[in-house]
């Protein structure tokens, strides 16, 4: 049975668990409460990251219609704006992008159905996620894709995975030719971060700066 935790959790779990113990042990075998506390400090942090990694299926809401598109990530919405998107789409677009906190759920599932035409990785710089310029100067994956709805296509969107001032790996498991289906896994960032997603003009959204949604569930709006 897979547990629900991203495959990097315990590489990064284990270790912090295990060092959280044997401070509270010395710390009880030789009388030292400074040790006894620093060992109850990690242990807390190996459960923040325990929560961090979780990973849980995912469904939306009973009654999605085929053409509302879901939300990406967990997170706030920090940008809803009409935007050119001057790398792939060279057009104008319907910019969203959440903010992921060290507490929101880092995984990330596809919008809505479609073929990946292009995966790309760019290094960079790990300001923090909510600024306006992480979308152009931080670490980050992109996604182009063709989007797929009744047999036809509806244009394309763009997927960025941004990686925030404590982030410092992001992975995507789609790759080019990929199908994606709307609610599915298509990656995940590790340590507070971003999602961009850009839409074509015609998208009618249905959030607003300041709401939270979450990856799978929430509808962010329809075409």
């Amino acid at each position: 049975m897979k547990l629900p935790f991203m495959p990097e959790t315990w590489s990064m779990f284990l270790p912090v668990l295990a060092g959280g113990w044997l401070l509270l042990l010395a710390g009880a075998h030789w009388g030292i409460w400074f040790l006894i506390f620093l060992g109850v400090v990690v242990l807390v942090i190996a459960a923040l990251i325990l929560n961090f990694f979780r990973d849980f299926e995912r469904s939306p809401e009973k009654g999605l219609k085929a053409n509302q598109v879901l939300s990406p990530a967990d997170g706030k919405v920090v940008i809803v704006k009409k935007a050119t998107e001057k790398f792939y789409l060279k057009k104008p677009a319907l910019h969203i992008a959440i903010f992921m906190n060290p507490l929101n759920n880092h995984v990330q599932r596809a919008p809505f159905d479609g073929k990946v035409l292009k995966k790309i990785y760019h290094e960079g710089e790990f300001m923090a996620a909510y600024e306006d310029k992480a979308d152009l100067v931080n670490e980050q994956a992109h996604l182009v894709v063709e989007l797929k709805g009744k047999g036809k296509a509806k244009g394309k969107m763009v997927i960025k995975q941004i990686a925030g001032f404590l982030c410092r790996r992001v992975v995507t498991t789609a790759k080019a030719g990929d199908s994606i289906q709307r609610g599915k896994r298509i990656g995940r960032i590790l340590l507070g971060s971003r999602v961009d997603v850009f839409m074509p003009v015609s998208f009618k959204s249905n959030v607003k700066v300041g709401d939270q949604v979450k990856a799978g569930v929430t509808v962010l709006g329809e075409f």
